[in-house]
């Protein structure tokens, strides 16, 4: 077993827990829902069915990929997966290039095939798809990965930003689309950034190297900025501790992001969302389905009880929302009215001015 690279996914997993590394601000709270007084339906019929890519699940939710590649993240993704079973949602992976590299962390993620996830979302890195300083993924461990979990699609997540930061980053991306679109012709691929959201004018670039969907990972959520700065700081190493301070809060948020995608492709809305109503603001602007982490890994490597909890939470709220809005189904959620307020309103009506 790589100790390196247990070492780095143990640290990973132990700021995110304990330091915060949230973004100043959470882009969520600048959206409103309009209530409606009168919803005339029984609250227990509401149905949070949805279909997104094709696939039918009971909750618009994802358990968004989060780690793999350690013996506590193997407790973690055994209790995520039995979430996803029960609940029937879908569930992503931590990034596999851990067991790309050493095979013997295999079942760090392999470890959810004992559960009947739904749809299950294998995961690796797009600076890894192209020539760095090692070689790139080849076609066969791009086909380990896949099959190590028999996974429906695979996550291909954008991270430049982070690789920028940390102290073993890399650092080329030319190539990355032409890469993206070999992989793209062998695989159905989800593109996803990891905490600062697409442009749309990136997502069009997705879309043309033949990517499914997106995963807009906007900013709002964990800072993966902030994680390596934590890192750089435990290292003593100031230059990076600078830059870290210094990308804290890059990005597109991720409301914003859903609004520059959603009518180019399919989304999932994520970065940040923390609760039911949260939920259902990224659902009534434009998101297929929301993707939860931070708020599921609190105590997930302690018991499947705490992510249960967290879920039920979630569904709860979701579904007060969609009462409170007059909206029985999710496709009538997603026509709920709502007012946007600054910061996020100048974000968008520069979008919507013509200017991004």
């Amino acid at each position: 077993m790589d100790e390196k690279i247990e070492a780095r996914k143990t640290e990973h997993i132990k700021i995110a827990e304990e330091e915060k590394v949230t973004s100043e601000r959470n882009y969520w709270d600048d959206i409103r829902l309009i209530h409606q007084a009168v919803p005339d339906f029984d609250y227990d019929s509401i149905s949070t069915d949805v279909e997104f890519l094709g696939k039918k699940f009971s909750y618009p939710v994802v358990i968004s990929s989060m780690t793999g590649g350690t013996s506590r993240a193997r407790t973690i993704n055994r209790n995520l997966a039995k979430a996803a079973e029960k609940f029937n949602i879908p569930m992503g992976v931590g990034s596999m290039r851990a067991c790309i590299q050493d095979h013997g962390l295999s079942d760090t993620y392999s470890v959810i095939n004992e559960f009947n996830v739904p749809v299950k979302f294998a995961n690796i890195g797009a600076p890894q798809l192209i020539k760095q300083g090692k070689s790139p993924f080849t076609d066969a461990d791009i086909e380990y990965a896949f099959k190590l979990i028999d996974a429906s699609f695979l996550i291909v997540h954008f991270n430049f930003l982070q690789e920028m930061v940390q102290p073993e980053g890399d650092h080329n991306a030319r190539g990355i689309l032409k890469r993206l679109s070999e992989v793209a012709g062998s695989y159905p691929v989800i593109a996803k950034e990891t905490g600062n959201g697409f442009s749309r004018e990136a997502c069009l670039q997705l879309k043309d190297a033949g990517v499914k969907a997106i995963d807009v990972g906007g900013l709002g959520g964990t800072s993966f900025a902030a994680i390596e700065y934590y890192r750089a700081k435990n290292a003593g190493d100031d230059e990076k501790m600078f830059s870290g301070q210094t990308f804290w809060n890059w990005g597109v948020p991720s409301p914003a992001s859903i609004e520059y995608c959603h009518d180019i492709l399919p989304t999932i809305g994520s970065g940040g969302l923390r609760n039911g109503q949260d939920l259902a603001k990224a659902l009534s602007i434009g998101a297929g389905m929301g993707g939860f982490a931070r708020s599921l890994l609190k105590g997930a490597d302690d018991s499947f009880e705490q992510i249960e909890a967290v879920i039920c939470q979630i569904i709860r709220d979701l579904k007060i929302t969609m009462f409170l809005t007059g909206s029985a189904k999710i496709e009538q959620l997603r026509k709920a009215k709502n007012i946007i307020f600054d910061p996020l309103k100048t974000w968008m009506g520069a979008y919507n001015a013509g200017r991004l």
